[in-house]
């Protein structure tokens, strides 16, 4: 059995059921399908009040989303990503310029729904489980620093991109940019030779099954496991909030986080199957 079987067996023993509640069952196609969000019956009509008024969301999530994927089926049919997920598509062509159009595709079509399943369903605010404020701790003073820090980052951020809540190697909080639709997964985020925190060489043939694999298991690897991420691209706020109202939508984001879903992504490995994780 090849390793990317073998690690999408273990990810469906490992895969904890606060990360399979929020999707529906999708049937089995090789191909990519729009994902279902939980609540999804009910946001179509209203939105994500608080955050999103209808008009938004339908731009944002759905309009957008579906774009995304069938962009992404028109790039892999007949090619040996049709029946992989997105995220694990952007690990494998993070790195081959030839293949930039499926890296783009596949890599924001996995972060846009990375940020949307973690929304809460319930219209209020959610507080964070012990098993996160553990980590807070470590890295920050406390639990408003790290939403100041964070805010501050995503405010601060000139053009589009995401920012990640990540669990590092040392299992510490840290703050993350990807710009437009660069992914935090492994080594495929970085594109230059050297790491210039460390001055270590990265290389240019990241084996991307056993990278995941190492950070998820916390091991040395200079990898990061993503926990929660905001989108800073224009239209996700420009619809409800205006040009200039980014820092309004930041602080309403952050009251719609659901850090339940964001708890069951701790000890979970990056790649899992369509299903699961988009």
């Amino acid at each position: 059995m090849s390793a990317p079987s073998l690690l999408r067996r273990h990810v469906l023993r490992a895969a904890s059921p606060l990360i399979r509640k929020p999707f529906a069952p999708l049937q089995k196609r090789f191909v990519h399908e729009f994902p279902v969000l939980g609540g999804d019956s009910l946001r179509r009509v209203d939105g994500i009040p608080g955050l999103f008024t209808p008009a938004a969301y339908r731009l944002a999530w759905t309009e957008y989303q579906k774009g995304l994927v069938e962009k992404l089926n028109l790039l892999t049919a007949g090619t040996d990503f049709a029946d992989k997920p997105a995220v694990e598509i952007a690990i494998m062509t993070a790195r081959q310029a030839d293949l930039a159009a499926t890296f783009n595709y596949a890599s924001q079509a996995h972060n846009n729904h990375f940020f949307f399943s973690a929304l809460s369903s319930h219209g209020k605010e959610t507080p964070m489980p012990d098993v996160l404020t553990a980590y807070i701790t470590d890295t920050f003073s406390s639990l408003e620093a790290l939403k100041i820090e964070l805010l501050a980052t995503a405010e601060a951020m000139f053009g589009c991109g995401w920012v990640w809540l990540v669990l590092d190697h040392h299992k510490r909080f840290r703050i993350l940019c990807t710009y437009n639709a660069g992914t935090p997964y492994g080594e495929a985020f970085r594109r230059q030779d050297t790491d210039m925190n460390t001055g270590e060489t990265l290389g240019g043939d990241a084996k991307y099954t056993s990278a995941i694999q190492k950070a998820a298991k916390g091991s040395g690897a200079r990898n990061f496991l993503p926990l929660v991420n905001v989108n800073c691209w224009q239209h996700a706020w420009i619809t409800d909030y205006g040009v200039l109202g980014k820092r309004k939508y930041l602080e309403a984001w952050w009251k719609m986080v659901d850090w339940e879903v964001v708890a069951g992504r701790l000890g979970t490995i990056a790649v899992t199957p369509m299903r699961t994780l988009y």
